[in-house]
């Protein structure tokens, strides 16, 4: 009885510093800067809550989404990701924002008047709140799940690693869905996984079911979880099988549990969407229809020194390797080592399966994510989300695995719970070094084995969702003209105007054509990819020095030129094809 109350308040006090921890590096500076999907989910959030808590008001059409006006619940349905999670989260910001504003407007009028085109700067700490501490819960959890499905010490190191990630931290500090996706795809896997493998209780199937659901009610990569499972489920039959346990009733009996998880998994996601409730038959359709797009359409990438919208098949391979830290790829090398040493001695897969059914298990889960989001003409590497944080697991086994070899080459007689606190502590100082480092611009890490951001830059994109450019704004409001002066942000204005006092345009030809307006402000991620004006772009860059240039770890984030030019000409007019541009001219104070 003492040893279990020993291990309960060991596993209590170590699972309480790594939610501190985690909620440490998530929690400060949230209102630094404004993400490029930001502004919309707000919206979305807005009219999610207002559909949720007043029945008679009216939503009107979305963009990408719904494409009907509806009214009360109907207008939950929003986007066709579905992104319900991420609204859920979202709606509970804007109810904490409204609490803290002391506003004498009723809470529906205060939500219709609320700005999000441009997004009011003094929203994002509120409705990032609940996201930010959703990431926390995800790292005490995913510590929880792993105790119980290896051991101690490979849930502190994997805990850790997701904890400390600067990727993982930067996802889960942005109202988005890549961070909630990835901790309710990961949870149901490794709560299924303990039930059928590891033969824990019934109530994990039921657990894994509602996780599995709310996943489903995040982002469409989680669709990939019903398929995942009769895989999973197969894999299950062959290890019990191989244990002398196969039998027509262990079909039968695995074929229900699979039905069980399905219908729990659609309960929840018919409980927590509001929109099924009134209007499901329009939801599925927008979610299919929505769906298909999404994965037809594709992003212009520059990658391998190529631009292209169809990156191959490395895409996500080399994502992981530039997002990973040192840790993780010397754990992930170790990890395959083990198995491969494990492989090799036997030359069975059967003993394989028997001794590593579990890693197995999570490696399919791995493998087939990758399939599915490789299949996809659209490619971000936050969509593997879900791969990275089960990497980790992989990686804890690999860096423990390693430190032992290390201790058995040295001849030291040290405790393997030495191994554990070790390795905790190098990742506390070295990986949280690496993070502190980029504080608050998490986004900007890159693995140091590669070059960090400078070497990034050299093999992908994209890079860049609009961090910094709070600081080129807050430059351009200390210059005397900053009211009126006229700013072209190309294509990423929705981030820069929040922070601006002075007029902003998003393209050229909304302030009346090239070389019309008083600053021009360019991001890494238009320039990298050539989708930046190429004939202003090209003088700018061959003949003026920036007046402003932000750089972070190394790149030239964001560049402010002023327009140097006093009269402007018709440059098609007075222009040369392949030799010159002419914008216009300057005179001297002698009219010369």
């Amino acid at each position: 009885m003492n040893f279990q109350k020993t291990a309960f308040l060991k596993q209590g006090a170590v699972s309480l510093t790594l939610f501190a921890l985690a909620l440490s590096a998530r929690l400060p500076a949230l209102d630094g800067f404004i993400t490029f999907d930001e502004p919309r989910w707000l919206d979305r959030s807005r009219w999610f809550l207002l559909g949720l808590l007043f029945p008679g008001q009216e939503c009107p059409a979305v963009e990408w989404g719904r494409e009907f006006a509806t009214s009360g619940l109907g207008c939950t349905l929003q986007i066709g990701y579905p992104g319900v999670t991420t609204m859920w989260a979202g709606s509970l910001g804007l109810l904490l924002h409204y609490r803290q504003a002391n506003t004498l407007l009723d809470l529906s009028a205060f939500l219709q008047e609320l700005p999000t085109y441009p997004l009011d700067p003094a929203l994002i700490p509120s409705i990032r709140f609940p996201l930010a501490v959703a990431g926390t819960l995800f790292v005490f959890f995913f510590y929880i799940f792993l105790q119980r499905l290896f051991n101690d010490g490979v849930a502190v190191v994997a805990a850790l690693l997701v904890a400390l990630h600067p990727f993982h931290i930067a996802l889960s500090r942005v109202l988005h869905h890549d961070a909630l996706t990835a901790a309710f795809m990961a949870l149901s896997v490794l709560a299924l996984t303990g039930y059928w493998l590891k033969n824990w209780p019934w109530p994990w199937l039921g657990l894994s079911a509602g996780l599995g659901g709310l996943a489903l009610l995040s982002k469409q990569v989680s669709w990939l979880l019903p398929p995942y499972v009769l895989i999973l489920a197969g894999f299950t039959w062959y290890y019990r099988w191989l244990e002398q346990k196969g039998s027509v009733r262990n079909i039968r009996r695995l074929s229900v549990e699979t039905v069980c998880w399905g219908l729990g998994a659609g309960l929840t996601f018919m409980a927590f969407f509001p929109a099924m409730w009134v209007i499901p038959v329009q939801v599925v359709k927008v979610i299919f229809d929505a769906s298909t797009t999404l994965a037809e359409e594709g992003h212009t990438h520059y990658f391998l020194g190529a631009v292209s919208k169809d990156p191959g098949l490395l895409f996500y391979p080399v994502g992981w390797l530039l997002r990973a830290t040192p840790f993780e790829v010397a754990g992930l090398a170790g990890g395959l080592a083990v198995f491969g040493c494990a492989f090799w001695r036997r030359r069975a897969w059967r003993y394989l399966v028997k001794t590593r059914r579990v890693e197995l298990a999570l490696l399919l889960f791995v493998a087939f994510l990758w399939l599915l989001v490789t299949l996809s003409n659209k490619k971000m590497v936050r969509y593997f989300l879900p791969g990275f944080v089960m990497l980790d697991v992989f990686a804890a086994l690999g860096l423990l695995r390693l430190l032992e070899q290390l201790r058995a080459l040295l001849a030291q007689r040290l405790a393997r719970s030495w191994n554990v606190w070790l390795l905790s502590g190098l990742i506390v100082l070295v990986q949280g070094w690496w993070a502190l480092a980029h504080y608050p611009y998490y986004l900007t890490y890159y693995n140091p084995l590669f070059g960090g951001m400078p070497g990034a830059a050299r093999l992908m994109t994209i890079i860049g969702w609009g961090e910094g450019l709070n600081e080129a704004a807050a430059y351009l409001n200390q210059q005397p003209e900053a009211g009126s002066a006229r700013v072209v942000v190309e294509r990423f204005c929705s981030m820069f105007r929040p922070f601006s006092v002075s007029r902003v345009f998003c393209l050229n030809s909304s302030v009346g054509g090239i070389m019309q307006a008083d600053y021009f402000v360019y991001y890494y991620n238009l320039v990298q990819r050539n989708l930046q004006w190429p004939e202003q772009w090209r003088y700018f860059y061959r003949h003026q020095i920036p007046a402003y240039r932000l750089r972070l770890q190394g790149l030239d984030y964001v560049l402010v030129y002023r327009n140097p030019i006093e009269h402007r000409v018709d440059r098609q007019a007075n222009s040369r094809p392949d030799v010159f541009t002419t914008f216009g001219y300057n005179l001297a104070s002698a009219a010369t």
